[in-house]
């Protein structure tokens, strides 16, 4: 890209690079030759969530280090007026990128796995409103969570499921060492996980981590904690397994109803309430696949 059409492109804003990674002077000269506008060298990556446009592709030389750009976009025109205007109040107010950055400052302080942040910055593309990009580092990776709830792993259905509630066990020791740090989540869907191919599960969406906002102990944090596992997308059988685990052996029939109690709407008992009167469509989640 020639330096007189990079001098004509919209400016770039808030741009943080984390300098004690060996890629820093890598990631400023990618960052500053604006090829990141340009995607369409890059490989798409699947998410689930239209806010956000995923790719993967490597450093320039001579780093080639394997990357992942996250777009959140301002202003997704998937959304209806109503919601379009809250996701750009939100993101204005608390930009995605610099949330993730600070998640995953939060989880590796923890002795969590997560990726290995390089940057993040906002600029505008194809609109009027700013994006908000994140830079990191690929994680080595097989599959997600969800890949082997839904079985397509590639793997023989026995051993997928037999991998499935070995991970299940992982997952139940992350979030347990992620409650007792003091953090939350607030999604942990199997889709926000991976198996890395060192056998270590990662936590991947690391802008809903945050500190809790009461310092309070025994039951009463446990009460809460439950809270955070309200999206926890397992079949039951697992979710009985994964809470076992999680409570260290402590699972009773009070805390499964505490969980059960969190999971069908009392966080919002307002869209709980509208729901049961049917005012407000089904949830889509899918419980027991």
């Amino acid at each position: 890209m020639s330096s007189s059409r990079t001098s004509r492109l919209p400016p770039i804003h808030r741009l943080l690079i984390i300098q004690d990674q060996p890629e820093a002077d890598a990631v400023r000269a990618f960052i500053m030759s604006g090829r990141w506008r340009d995607t369409q060298e890059f490989t798409p990556v699947s998410t689930r969530n239209f806010r956000y446009t995923i790719y993967s592709f490597l450093l320039p030389p001579p780093s080639r280090l394997p990357c992942i750009l996250k777009v959140a976009h301002a202003a997704p025109a998937a959304l209806r007026p109503l919601r379009r205007l809250n996701a750009l109040l939100s993101h204005w107010l608390r930009d995605p990128s610099r949330r993730a950055l600070r998640g995953a400052h939060y989880l590796a302080a923890a002795g969590l796995p997560t990726y290995r942040p390089l940057a993040c910055w906002q600029a505008r593309r194809d609109s009027r409103w700013r994006d908000s990009f994140l830079l990191y580092a690929q994680i080595p990776a097989r599959h997600s969570l969800r890949d082997y709830l839904l079985g397509v792993t590639g793997l023989p259905p026995d051993e997928n499921a037999r991998a499935l509630e070995n991970l299940t066990g992982q997952l139940a020791d992350r979030v347990a060492a992620l409650h007792r740090q003091g953090l939350r989540h607030n999604d942990l869907a199997c889709g926000n996980w991976l198996e890395g191919d060192d056998g270590q599960i990662y936590l991947i969406d690391t802008d809903h981590v945050h500190r809790a906002r009461w310092r309070i102990a025994g039951g009463v944090k446990q009460f809460y904690d439950l809270k955070d596992l309200r999206r926890l997308d397992l079949p039951t059988p697992l979710r009985r397994l994964f809470l076992h685990r999680y409570l260290g052996g402590r699972n009773t029939a009070f805390w499964w109803r505490v969980h059960q109690f969190w999971r069908q709407g009392a966080s919002r008992p307002w869209r709980w309430l509208r729901r049961r009167l049917h005012l407000r469509a089904p949830s889509q989640r899918q419980p027991d696949l």
